[in-house]
């Protein structure tokens, strides 16, 4: 009988805090479920922060599979204990001893290339303004010849190609993506059955709160739920809208929840500003130019219309009046003529709603972009390594 290969080890080294509720941690989780799925055996890097949740179920958090190992560092969380984790970087790269690196942390990806070893790259946005160190990291990665890229938007891959040479053929394009999200047995209803636009998502500048608290004054016969937001966040915008009778925060939920939610509004939103802020350092990149949400993937994924910007990166995913809506940023008044429009038209918020499900089945499942990431992976790998990777 034929002797059976070895499976092939994968180690995914993040820069996420795990379990957290930053949208990075989630990726990473999700994709290395996905993975392991794929039959690869994936053994997940992350950092222990004062961000972090309390919990000793990492994986119901993120209502995910126990199929993917996850080692964290340091023990305990501490302030500062991010920082010691990067500290820690070059050890943990080093005795790493996975077939394939795939990294979502600069400094790792920068370490493994300079072991020559085949290493890939998940880039969310640029790294140009991020400080001598990281620029400086960067720049040799772009040069190595060990080191391909996986983009969450073509605006990304474009930017590579232009502003530092890469080749096409060592980028692949794969947005964010979601679980598909089933409709539980009991949903979220408005308590006064009015009609219900949802928000899921943080609460950082450029996400569109402040829109949101205009539509809840435009339409006071509307209902506005918002499912998301740190406490302090929540706070400010309680006594920013403290007049609205319409409008109402949930808090952050983790996601075997958010299905409850998802699943109950009649509408979807993220009306991004032009620019898209997740973090007040200095040099932070606008988001706007370069991001793949992945709260867009899970309102498809519910099967539900939405309202959203109209920004280059959005467009790549969004197609206006079939699987969305689409407004000029700012534009208050488009915000809510979309939003009467469906409200006043069921046929075709349900026509949206399914085209969006049917597209997201079809190309945006956490699943595919795992498949499609170990496709680009092997087609950059010797010939006789690649033939051990799952197919």
């Amino acid at each position: 009988s034929p002797i059976a290969r070895p499976a092939v080890q994968l180690d995914y080294l993040s820069d996420s805090a795990i379990p957290s509720p930053g949208a990075n941690s989630v990726n990473v989780m999700k994709m290395s479920q996905a993975f392991a799925k794929q039959g690869v055996v994936v053994t997940l890097y992350g950092k222990l922060t004062t961000a972090c949740f309390d919990t000793d179920d990492f994986y119901r958090v993120y209502d995910v599979r126990p199929n993917f190992t996850i080692r964290r560092f340091p023990a305990t969380k501490f302030r500062g204990s991010g920082r010691l984790y990067n500290l820690r970087l070059p050890y943990t790269v080093a005795t790493a001893r996975g077939d394939l690196q795939y990294c979502r942390s600069l400094p790792a990806a920068y370490f493994n290339c300079l072991l020559r070893r085949p290493t890939v790259f998940e880039l969310h946005e640029p790294f140009d303004s991020k400080g001598v160190q990281l620029d400086y990291m960067f720049r040799q990665l772009v040069r190595s010849p060990h080191c391909r890229f996986v983009v969450i938007s073509a605006a990304l891959r474009d930017y590579l190609i232009e502003h530092h040479g890469v080749g096409e053929q060592d980028i692949l394009v794969a947005h964010d993506a979601a679980d598909p999200i089933a409709r539980p047995s009991t949903v979220f209803t408005d308590p006064q059955g009015r009609f219900s636009v949802g928000y899921v998502g943080s609460l950082y500048p450029g996400k569109g709160m402040n829109r949101i608290a205009q539509l809840a004054e435009r339409l006071p016969d509307v209902a506005f739920h918002i499912v998301g937001g740190t406490p302090d966040q929540q706070t400010h915008w309680q006594r920013e809208t403290a007049g609205s009778r319409n409008l109402t925060f949930h808090g952050f939920k983790q996601q075997p929840e958010l299905p409850y939610y998802l699943h109950g509004f009649d509408v979807l939103i993220a009306p991004y500003e032009a620019e898209v802020y997740v973090s007040e350092k200095r040099g932070a990149n606008n988001l706007a130019k370069w991001m793949s949400p992945l709260k867009l993937f899970e309102y498809m994924s519910a099967g539900k219309p939405i309202v959203t910007t109209r920004l280059r990166v959005i467009e790549e995913v969004v197609e206006d009046g079939k699987t969305g809506l689409l407004c000029t940023a700012g534009a208050i008044d488009e915000y809510r003529r979309a939003i009467e429009r469906l409200r006043d038209r069921p046929t075709e918020r349900q026509r949206i709603g399914a085209q969006a499900h049917e597209l997201f089945a079809a190309r945006y499942t956490w699943d595919k972009r795992a498949t499609s990431v170990l496709n680009f992976v092997r087609s950059g790998l010797p010939k006789e390594s690649s033939t051990h990777l799952p197919k």
